[in-house]
C-alpha cells in the first residue's frame, strides 16, 4: 500500500531536494509509503532517501526486491553542493526520459 503522510517533519535537505525537483520539472511524490517503509522522495521506480547519518540496509534490500532503485544523498551533501545535486538529478533523469523515448521510438 502507498499513501502520502505528514510533510510539516522536513529537514532543510529534503527541502532543498523538493525545490529542486520542482525547478526541473521532475513529477515526484514526497514521504511516501512503499511496502510499509516511509521514503524521502518516490519518482516512477526511483527512490530518493536523504541520510542523516546511516542507510537502512533492509530497506535497500526491500525496495530493490520490489523493482525500485534507491538513490541515497547525505545532508550535509545536499546543503552544501546544492548545484552539484541539482545536477546529479538532472542528469538521472533527463537520461530516463531519454532512454524512455528510444524505447517508444523502436516499438512503432
Amino acid at each position: 500500500m502507498r499513501y502520502n503522510i505528514s510533510k510539516k517533519r522536513s529537514t532543510k535537505a529534503e527541502r532543498i531536494v523538493y525545490e529542486i525537483l520542482k525547478e526541473l520539472h521532475i513529477p515526484f511524490k514526497h514521504r511516501w509509503i512503499i511496502n510499509g517503509r516511509e521514503v524521502d522522495f518516490l519518482i516512477g521506480k526511483h527512490v530518493i532517501e536523504i541520510d542523516g547519518h546511516k542507510q537502512d540496509s533492509s530497506k535497500n534490500i526491500d525496495l530493490v526486491e520490489q523493482g525500485y532503485t534507491p538513490l541515497h544523498f547525505n545532508n550535509s551533501e545536499i546543503i552544501n553542493n546544492r548545484k552539484n545535486i541539482k545536477l546529479c538529478l538532472e542528469q538521472i533523469f533527463s537520461q530516463k526520459e531519454q532512454t524512455q523515448m528510444v524505447t517508444q521510438n523502436m516499438l512503432r
